[in-house]
């Protein structure tokens, strides 16, 4: 059974201050993103210019540069996700559909939906996510 608590006005606004803050974080967030993604697509552009042989480590650096793209447009989009459930669903003590593990739950790097879990204290048992393993690491 769900246990829903009327929110006073404190935390109504609180919770509005909180969502707020967490929408500009995330449209910053994108904005940073983009700029990651020009700036690596320059050096990538300028290093295979000016080699004819890519180095192995190179192109391993590069991939993880993409990796770290990757993971910041999924926390935004996470922050995006979170900041459009209403307030009383933060309020909501039923676990399963909180909005925290809803927003994790369409995350679908691995790694990072592990690290965000392990970090608020979430089991994805818990969560019912069953681990992806079409998911590619490289």
């Amino acid at each position: 059974m769900t246990s829903v608590t009327q929110p006073d006005e404190s935390t109504k606004r609180l919770v509005s201050e909180i969502s707020a803050f967490l929408r500009a974080t995330a449209k910053a967030l994108h904005e940073t993103v983009s700029r990651f993604e020009e700036t690596t697509a320059r050096i990538t552009e300028k290093v295979m210019a000016q080699s004819t042989q890519a180095d192995r480590d190179l192109i391993v650096m590069l991939q993880d540069f993409d990796r770290l793209q990757q993971e910041f447009a999924a926390l935004a989009e996470l922050f995006i996700r979170a900041t459009a459930k209403s307030e009383q669903s933060w309020l909501d003590e039923d676990g399963d559909s909180h909005p925290a593990r809803e927003a994790i739950a369409t995350i679908s790097l691995a790694e990072l939906k592990d690290r965000l879990t392990r970090h608020l204290g979430i089991l994805r048992i818990d969560m019912g996510v069953v681990p992806m393993e079409e998911e590619v690491v490289f």
